[in-house]
């Protein structure tokens, strides 16, 4: 998915039969989580990362054996499923590619010849043309030029030596020269050099150890297939993956005999450098949004040779070459330098992303004088939208024990934000958290003129116009997930704002208010601070910039009484946790840092913004993009209002 997590769905359940259940695998605390179920219980399918950011999911076989017409689509903003238009013909085992149009090309499968277009614009399936033969099992790839090639796969027949060449520029579809061995299960891996590897795959007499490469750059019209170097092992039903360092990995699958195989092997191309001519990239963002700069540190990146002198002009080689290959359909990308910020033998920073980079998880390379370095991995993300997000979790009581967040708008410019009340959805590993809020009711206040900018209680109906709302919300990509959910979409002037979560009848439970704006932003959240679990949890998230930010948590207590705050908490602490939940940092008093029990004093008073009283909180940390978690309790169990302050200083 675009935001670094692997989704699965569907497949054969343990009663043999198709299933709808999904789950969501994230990398950064590796655990499973159950997500939205499918429509319709189905394996055999397919399932293509959109550049929306959905997955659309097409085919497959459901139970009792029929082959399924129907597709849907999965939002990872909501985790939820939704029907789209069918395809035209019914089909399983057949191959689906993201086209770099944003289209999706369905290819053949079993029970049909046929190869349809699905456009994610319209949702709807259109037949380009049909074969006489239907083959399943093949597998389809595209190339950098656009080009897809399909190659083997089976059919009523046995295994077929025959590839195609599409080209969507056209709408034409090449027969080309044939493999010298049919094969279906293998696998297919675009290489650095541009050039297909085939491999393995099961014959007419079992599994195979033969492979076979495709060169889209011969002069052959669509492109020739030549032997490589064989598998020391017979493999069917393996993986092939592209590793940073551009060999190919092939893991597992079946051997000639029908045996599970654990053994792997490894494919190096052969690029035919002399390694200590290689660049190599040693810095590298782990997030790349659409519409930014992508910055690399490394050596070598002005190559070690030019390609001419001595003339009117030098065409140097050494200018270095950006590549972004998207792993999930090899689409690539070349971006050139940024003409403003040049580049060096350490340092090159490209032109901006476009939107038509395919989001997910990517490979970054560069190329000096022709030479590629060693890949490095990184996750495309859209044009952000909330390169801050603010997020509080606390009990939702009645009267004045309510959930208070406040943020502030920076600048000259007016932002658009997005302010979400959570509770029915909330969930702690996929199930229902206990004692949530049932029903949250939002509001938005202007503290410049003390005047109500909104109130929401359900998210799909503006309460202001008593007109649907919908549409707006989930343009944002970050709809909540449930109907009785709230949430505000407005365009703020800069200032201080505060945002309450109340519980609808006066109803109480755990709740979340969430804030997404595009730049710098200032939160605080006020709360009653109990026991036990009863504390304030602050979440944020930093992101739409791969560089790291200064970030000051404060944690407020004795001195809300100056304010005229009754039962403000006499002496707050504080805790930052990462992603993972690994404490990353703790304070008691704000004067001193607990890890080392130095001073800190000057380095919180050169924020400018330093604690008014000695006994509250804060902790000053550099932190790259990711997830991170505040919390505030009392000290010796102590109880009382009070406030959890997240800044991002830049």
């Amino acid at each position: 998915l675009a935001n670094g997590k692997v989704l699965v769905m569907g497949g054969i359940g343990i009663a043999g039969t198709p299933i709808t259940k999904s789950e969501l695998f994230d990398p950064a605390t590796g655990t499973w989580s159950p997500t939205g179920d499918l429509g319709t219980p189905r394996d055999l399918h397919t399932a293509t990362l959109l550049p929306n950011g959905k997955v659309y999911v097409a085919g497959g076989e459901t139970v009792g054996g029929g082959l399924l017409f129907s597709a849907e689509l999965y939002d990872p903003g909501t985790e939820k499923w939704t029907a789209t238009g069918n395809m035209i013909n019914a089909r399983r085992s057949h191959a689906a590619t993201l086209l770099l149009n944003g289209k999706v090309l369905l290819v053949q499968g079993f029970n049909t010849g046929s190869f349809e277009l699905y456009d994610p614009s319209t949702g709807t399936c259109t037949n380009l043309f049909t074969l006489s033969l239907a083959i399943y099992d093949q597998t389809a790839t595209l190339l950098p030029n656009g080009k897809v090639v399909i190659a083997g796969g089976q059919a009523n027949n046995g295994p077929q030596r025959s590839a195609f060449v599409y080209d969507p520029a056209t709408g034409n579809l090449f027969a080309g020269n044939p493999l010298a061995v049919g094969r279906h299960h293998h696998t297919a891996t675009l290489l650095p050099n541009g050039q297909l590897l085939v491999a393995g795959g099961i014959g007419s007499n079992g599994a195979l150890s033969s492979a076979e490469l495709f060169d889209p750059s011969s002069s052959s019209f669509p492109g020739t297939w030549s032997t490589t170097a064989n598998l020391a092992t017979e493999h069917g039903f393996h993986t092939a993956t592209l590793l940073l360092n551009g060999k190919v990995l092939l893991a597992g699958g079946r051997d000639a005999n029908a045996n599970s195989l654990v053994n792997t092997e490894l494919y190096d191309v052969g690029l035919k450098f002399n390694a200590a001519w290689q660049p190599q990239i040693t810095s590298s963002p782990a997030i790349a949004n659409r519409s930014a700069k992508l910055t690399l540190g490394g050596v070598r990146f002005q190559g070690v040779s030019q390609a001419s002198s001595g003339g009117f002009q030098d065409s140097s080689s050494n200018y270095p070459i950006v590549q972004l290959r998207n792993i999930d359909n090899s689409q690539v990308s070349y971006f050139l330098v940024d003409p403003a910020s040049g580049w060096s033998d350490t340092n090159t920073v490209t032109a901006a992303l476009t939107s038509s980079v395919p989001l997910g998880p990517s490979l970054v390379t560069v190329f000096t004088n022709g030479i590629p370095s060693a890949a490095k991995y990184l996750l495309v993300a859209p044009k952000s939208s909330q390169a801050l997000n603010i997020s509080t979790r606390l009990q939702v009581r009645q009267n004045d024990n309510i959930l208070i967040g406040g943020f502030i708008v920076t600048g000259t410019a007016a932002k658009k934000v997005i302010v979400r009340g959570i509770g029915p959805s909330l969930k702690v590993n996929g199930v229902p958290l206990p004692g949530r809020l049932a029903n949250p009711f939002l509001e938005l206040h202007d503290e410049k003129t003390g005047l109500t900018v909104e109130t929401n209680d359900n998210w799909k109906i503006n309460d202001q116009t008593g007109q649907s709302q919908q549409a707006t919300v989930e343009a944002t990509t970050i709809p909540p997930t449930e109907d009785l959910e709230s949430a505000i979409v407005r365009t703020l002037t800069p200032g201080p704002y505060t945002a309450i979560l109340r519980g609808v009848n006066n109803s109480i439970g755990i709740g979340v208010v969430e804030v997404y704006d595009l730049d710098q932003a200032v939160d605080s959240t006020r709360g009653l601070v109990e026991r036990g679990d009863n504390v304030i949890i602050g979440g944020f998230i930093l992101g739409g910039s791969s560089q790291a930010s200064s970030i000051l948590i404060r944690g407020i207590g004795p001195s809300l009484t100056a304010l005229g705050i009754g039962n403000a908490l006499t002496n707050p602490t504080l805790e930052l946790h990462d992603g993972y939940g690994t404490l990353m940092g703790s304070n008691d008093n704000w004067k001193v840092n607990d890890q080392t029990q130095l001073s800190q004093e000057n380095q919180i008073r050169a924020t400018s913004i330093p604690p008014s009283d000695d006994l509250e909180s804060a902790i000053l940390s550099t932190l790259p993009p990711g997830n991170y978690t505040a919390i505030l309790a009392g000290k010796d169990s102590g109880t009382g209002i009070g406030v959890v302050e997240v800044y991002d200083l830049h």
